[in-house]
């Protein structure tokens, strides 16, 4: 007899789930109501009382609406805990009892919207984000051991919460949107999840599956008339004048005393863009960017900031228009990595580590955005990385917040359109910086066998300064019509 553990009922497909699975003849197991599936060790404790496991569903939370300035810190601190954490905690907790068995699934149930924006729902978008990237590391790290790991995107439900926004129509006729022209049953995922928790199933390890009956494909439907023609907004466009006001303009670029930020502020500099050069704790290497940039006659000024913290990082806008009266760029560029693997993580480490990687940025769009309102051309920049996509084995909780930030800037290209603000992602691969903070270790290795020694692309690593030129192209010179779009630069790292 299979014995699964289904961690959340909340959700009428988890409970049709949990009565088709016992149909089946398998024991289902669930976590009771009182643990919290963010809290570690009562969840390690009733995990050891499972026994051995075949397989472990763990559904996303149910969806919710939040823009992105009205937010608040509770509010963003509870979906952390219940999105992001509480994955990462039942992946620690069942993962390690599936690992030491040699055998067994672990299946996040989770949704499209960690590729598709809510519209006014960063926070849910960032979590589910940050759980498909939480997967592919899983696959990476356990797959060795016999574990399996799985994301599913669904789709709407009858039951889901009314999504309409003022920024997005999917949800308005969303049942139309199905081939069927109807909800699915709430029953829909059985013979999926059944299937996912059989050893023939592993070859799917480390996939998304989207499970939304082809919802999200939905362009129109076939008319035995022409439809009317619809009047889309033009965008001008002028070839003559790419940055109006470019001496005058202002930038805010987090973590940026040095490597990549500091290569990004020394290229503004020297494009006449005035800018503010934000340190957290080594004041030392920002005042020698500083010196760097005066050398070139540019124009800067340095402000310390912890980007975890609301206080300062609204210290650090207002910094930046009292010093010159305006601000018109933001480049959220601030972020740890620990290198760490999925069970090296403790909770208290992976709050840390979001609350900067992901509050930081969102925190420095909120102070900001009155100031970028104001701008004739407010520009939004997120330094986001390859492992936003593609697993490393070696840091799951930094993949994670990178997966959460590139939903980030699809939340917030959605919602930020009406303001005329641009907001887009730089996708990096491996760059040149002096050392990471904290000097964390790389406790990863690539065998010989897996290297070809006639591959003719080079080994290069990016420079800052390549970073901050792609950065300048997307505030000063970038297309009206490009928002929401990341940009790779990582010397052909992902082609090999």
């Amino acid at each position: 007899m299979k014995r699964v553990v289904i961690t959340d009922l909340r959700t009428v497909e988890m409970r049709e789930a949990r009565q088709d699975l016992a149909q089946r003849g398998c024991e289902v197991l669930t976590v009771p109501p009182e643990i919290r599936l963010w809290e570690e060790e009562p969840l390690r404790r009733f995990a050891e009382t499972c026994g051995e496991l075949d397989g472990v569903i763990h559904p996303a939370p149910p969806l919710f609406r939040c823009p992105l300035e009205a937010a608040r810190e509770d509010e963003f601190a509870a979906a952390r805990d219940e999105g992001a954490l509480a994955a990462w905690c039942v992946t620690k907790a069942f993962g390690d009892r599936l690992r030491k068995q040699g055998r067994g699934s672990l299946i996040y149930v989770n949704s499209v919207h960690a590729e598709k924006p809510v519209g006014e729902g960063f926070l849910f978008s960032a979590g589910c984000g940050a759980v498909q990237m939480l997967s592919r590391e899983v696959s990476q790290d356990y797959g060795p051991h016999g574990v399996n790991s799985f994301f599913i995107q669904r789709g709407p439900g009858r039951e889901d919460p009314d999504g309409q926004s003022d920024v997005s129509h999917f949800y308005y006729g969303a049942d139309l949107r199905y081939p069927l022209r109807r909800f699915p049953d709430p029953g829909n995922l059985n013979g999926l999840l059944a299937f996912l928790l059989t050893p023939e199933a592993g070859i799917l390890s480390g996939s998304d599956l989207r499970a939304d009956g082809g919802m999200t494909l939905y362009y129109g439907e076939r008319a035995e008339e022409p439809a009317p023609a619809v009047e889309l907004k033009r965008i001008p466009w002028s070839p003559e004048a790419k940055d109006p006001e470019g001496e005058d303009r202002v930038a805010v670029v987090t973590g940026s005393g040095k490597g990549v930020g500091a290569g990004i502020v020394r290229v503004l500099a020297k494009a006449g863009i005035r800018c503010v050069i934000n340190c957290n704790s080594n004041r030392a290497l920002a005042e020698k960017t500083l010196a760097e940039i005066r050398e070139m006659g540019g124009e800067a000024l340095i402000a310390q900031a912890d980007v975890s913290d609301p206080a300062q990082c609204e210290a650090l806008v207002r910094a930046a228009v009292e010093r010159y009266g305006r601000l018109d760029i933001l480049v959220n560029n601030a972020a740890m990595q620990y290198n760490r693997f999925v069970d090296q993580y403790d909770a208290p480490l992976l709050r840390s580590l979001w609350d900067v990687n992901v509050g930081g940025y969102w925190r420095m769009i909120k102070y900001a955005l009155p100031a970028l309102r104001k701008s004739p051309r407010g520009r939004i920049v997120n330094i986001g990385s390859v492992h936003g996509k593609r697993p490393t084995c070696f840091d799951a909780g930094y993949a994670m917040t990178k997966g959460a930030v590139r939903m980030l800037t699809r939340e917030a290209a959605l919602e930020l359109h009406a303001d005329g603000i641009q907001v887009n992602s730089v996708t990096l691969g491996g760059c040149w910086i002096e050392f990471k903070t904290g000097t964390p270790p790389f406790p990863n290795r690539r065998p010989p066998e897996v290297s070809n020694p006639s591959m003719r692309i080079g080994r290069g690593l990016v420079q800052p300064e390549e970073v901050g030129e792609l950065v300048r192209w997307l505030v000063t010179e970038a297309p009206e019509a490009m928002t929401g779009d990341a940009v790779r630069i990582d010397c052909g790292q992902m082609l090999w």
